[in-house]
């Protein structure tokens, strides 16, 4: 195909250049200090989300507020909880999840890049790379230009792969994950209240007890969402399997499958409907603009190879036709 040559992309031209030698010197403490940040800076979220705990544990309980108020008359206390305490579980729920996404992959990428750059079979190659997002699709504020997405593994293992889908979950944000993380925020809110010394021990212990149900609930529905975010066509294929083996008694999460055969056959036709569409489609959008022109290119070429086949064969029947003598039809 003719044409101007498309310019090279610049993060494959750097990422193929190997590290210069002040580069090899200098990246394992450059990754190590980068970890240790991103870690102060997780740290200092998590002391947040405990600063109310160690507050009911260390603080007098004569001086705790509003837990010595809410032990002498609770009913003003309560309608300020109750005004107080969605806010509290949304910062303690969906927000915590957030943002626990979004700082500790960071650290954990850092520390496993300072341990591959003392790697010898490391020393040819970049270890990490950064590439660039559309404005707005990114938590932050909003900028003018594309948003730089730093820290990507150059070589991927099982275990960058895990980090950057929390990575995703933090800085790509699904609001599927906001809700599962909800009854995380309320386990939180209970917890730290029964952790207060100023409340009478039985109503310590029944304030913990409840919060573990809700922190596995949450655990169990954060799951859920993962595996629909980043496992979807297994965990579909999954639920097939199960509804296979108990057929009608089992009924298929929505969100997994969204429509339900009734029937072996029904399952059979849809399947098959299934197959047949991946096959015929044509992802003609992940191609670059270079192999549609090739594709183009060998269809026309395959073209006019049929064509000439065509007419090599009606010269070849006509030759054939004038040596056998055949009389023209009448």
């Amino acid at each position: 195909m003719s044409g101007p040559t498309p310019a090279p992309d610049p993060r494959t031209s750097r990422d193929a250049t190997p590290p210069g030698t002040a580069a090899l010197l200098l990246r394992p403490v450059g990754y190590l200090a980068i970890g240790l940040v991103w870690t102060a800076i997780g740290l200092f979220v998590v002391g947040l989300y405990l600063a109310v705990a160690a507050y009911g544990l260390f603080e007098p309980p004569a001086d705790q507020e509003p837990w010595a108020e809410l032990v002498a008359s609770p009913g003003a206390v309560l309608g300020r909880l109750a005004v107080l305490a969605p806010i509290f579980v949304v910062l303690a729920g969906p927000v915590a999840w957030y943002l626990s996404c979004a700082i500790w992959p960071l650290a954990a990428l850092s520390f496993v890049y300072a341990g591959r750059a003392l790697r010898p079979s490391y020393r040819g190659d970049r270890l990490s790379f950064t590439s660039r997002v559309a404005p707005g699709t990114t938590l932050g504020q909003p900028v003018p230009g594309p948003v730089a997405m730093s820290l990507q593994p150059q070589r991927r293992s099982r275990l960058t792969d895990t980090l950057m889908r929390f990575y995703a979950c933090g800085w790509n944000l699904d609001f599927r994950e906001f809700w599962p993380a909800v009854p995380a925020g309320i386990a939180w809110a209970l917890a730290s209240t029964g952790a207060s010394t100023a409340l009478p021990s039985g109503w310590r212990v029944g304030l913990v007890v409840v919060a573990v149900p809700f922190a596995l609930w949450s655990v169990v529905a954060l799951r859920r969402a993962w595996t629909w975010r980043f496992h979807r066509e297994r965990a579909r294929l999954a639920a097939q399997r199960r509804l296979e083996r108990h057929g009608d008694r089992y009924r298929i999460d929505p969100r997994v499958v969204r429509t339900r055969p009734q029937s072996a056959e029904h399952r059979a036709g849809v399947e098959a409907q299934r197959a047949e569409a991946r096959v015929a489609q044509d992802r003609l959008t992940s191609l670059s603009s270079d192999e549609i022109g090739e594709r183009r290119e060998a269809v026309l070429r395959a073209r006019r190879d049929r064509e000439a086949r065509e007419a090599r064969e009606a010269r070849k029947g006509a030759r054939r036709d004038r040596r056998g003598g055949t009389p023209p039809d009448r």
